[in-house]
């Protein structure tokens, strides 16, 4: 009887890899066999369950393999630069389509869809990133932009320009959204400093600030349903 080839068991395990998808959706994957399923779409022959496993070794969650820096996964054994687009794309083509879905709705009566695109947008960058969502007279999305980046708690914020952003798309409302890379949701003395600032300014020209979220991991805080935001309101 000859051996069966290695080339084959990989076949064979693909398949079945992807039939399991097919029939029972991800839910019936294991971390590592979302990676390695993709995986397999721009590596077309050899075993790529090592390093799946290995990606998943390293960021522990899918959500962070998928949004780890391309030359980051490039270190990954076995990854290589179509792998490293191929998880950039990934994560940009799900962003879009959770952006969709949020421009699709009423911001305020589905914030928990808003918090859900920030969150993945956010959520696993190393770095702070702060952005702002437009909105018109419906409560509509009509934009979200990126407005500052920078190193860990160093997010630098300047009103003028968000104000700037906000006349041009004729906005008459907008939300605050930022993330804190590490880990806590709660609000610092500089959130609600900017918080703060940007309320008065936008208020004096009839243009209202609805909230200041931020995205931790997988938690989120609504500035809008603390203490301090109901006093800064009769101020």
């Amino acid at each position: 009887m000859q051996p069966v080839k290695k080339e084959n068991l990989n076949i064979g395990h693909r398949l079945r890899l992807l039939k399991r998808f097919g029939d029972n959706g991800i839910a019936a994957l294991a971390d590592y066999e979302i990676l390695e399923l993709l995986l397999t779409f721009v590596i077309p022959r050899g075993d790529v369950k090592p390093i799946a496993k290995n990606l998943v070794k390293k960021y522990v969650t899918v959500n962070a393999a998928i949004n780890a820096a391309p030359a980051e996964l490039l270190t990954i054994d076995g990854m290589g630069e179509r792998s490293a687009l191929l998880f950039t794309f990934t994560k940009e083509l799900l962003s879009y389509c959770l952006k969709e879905k949020c421009l699709d709705r009423p911001i305020i009566t589905s914030r928990l869809d808003v918090e859900e695109y920030l969150r993945f947008y956010f959520g696993s960058k190393r770095d702070e990133y702060l952005a702002v969502i437009f909105m018109d007279s419906g409560k509509r999305v009509v934009a979200s932009d990126i407005m500052a980046e920078g190193t860990v708690n160093q997010c630098a914020v300047y009103p003028r320009s968000i104000i700037e952003r906000a006349l041009k798309y004729g906005a008459v409302s907008f939300i605050l959204a930022h993330n804190h890379p590490g880990g806590s949701r709660m609000p610092s003395e500089e959130d609600w400093q900017i918080t703060h600032k940007m309320y008065k300014i936008s208020r004096l020209l009839d243009i209202q600030l609805l909230d200041h979220i931020i995205i931790a991991d997988r938690t989120a805080c609504s500035l809008r349903e603390m203490p301090e935001w109901l006093r800064m309101e009769k101020e």
